[in-house]
């Protein structure tokens, strides 16, 4: 354990969101832990459990994972990230790799929402800051593959930045975010089978919640 604490690098005061570093290149480094903490806390609220299978969707260098990882049972983590160095900074800075054989979390490398190469069902699914950036078409692919790979009580919690707008291109925006009206997202979310509820749940970077479960 005291290796593991050697190896945390100490912040430089300069950093922003989108540095690559990897505390900062996923939003604003001074809030990895508060982000991290507030992921944890509301899934856990909102019924996550040690036997759960997890989607966490675009899991960075595992600020909420690193959390996740070890309050699930092994084999129940998943996390799908485009950034391969990002995922290896943060096994090595956060966890280390004794939790990791452990644990025996998954990844998958990918920006394609690629959700189906499990070949597994998710209980669970986080998609912390990842619609503020994401174009309507890529929302569209991502609950589209989510309504194959989900069990029947499924729970997906989602941030976005509510607007006036509802961002009109094609292209994945960062380290820039977008805004979506919630009525523009709920019907997104009712065609691929969910429902979605506008959640009362504080974020620091003042994004809100969505709570999008099967239709009964």
């Amino acid at each position: 354990m005291f290796d593991l604490f050697q190896k945390k690098q100490k912040l430089d005061p300069n950093l922003k969101a989108g540095d690559r570093h990897y505390r900062a290149f996923i939003g604003p480094p001074d809030k990895y832990d508060l982000v991290s903490a507030m992921q944890f806390n509301l899934l856990t609220k909102y019924g996550l459990r040690e036997k759960h299978k997890l989607l966490d969707i675009g899991c960075g260098s595992l600020r909420g994972g690193r959390l996740f990882i070890i309050y699930l049972l092994e084999n129940k983590y998943y996390g799908v990230e485009p950034e391969k160095w990002l995922v290896d900074d943060g096994i090595y800075h956060e966890l280390g790799n004794q939790i990791i054989k452990r644990k025996k979390p998954k990844f998958l490398y990918t920006e394609s929402f690629d959700f189906a190469a499990f070949n597994t069902h998710f209980d669970f699914a986080l998609a912390q800051s990842i619609f503020t950036h994401a174009s309507a078409s890529q929302i569209h692919t991502c609950l589209e593959n989510l309504s194959y790979v989900s069990n029947d009580n499924f729970k997906f919690l989602a941030s976005f930045i509510e607007g006036d707008e509802n961002y009109e291109g094609d292209e994945w925006v960062y380290p820039r975010c977008v805004t979506y009206q919630f009525e523009y997202l709920n019907d997104i979310v009712n065609t691929y089978g969910f429902v979605c509820h506008k959640l009362d749940e504080h974020h620091p970077n003042n994004h809100t919640w969505l709570l999008i479960e099967k239709k009964v």
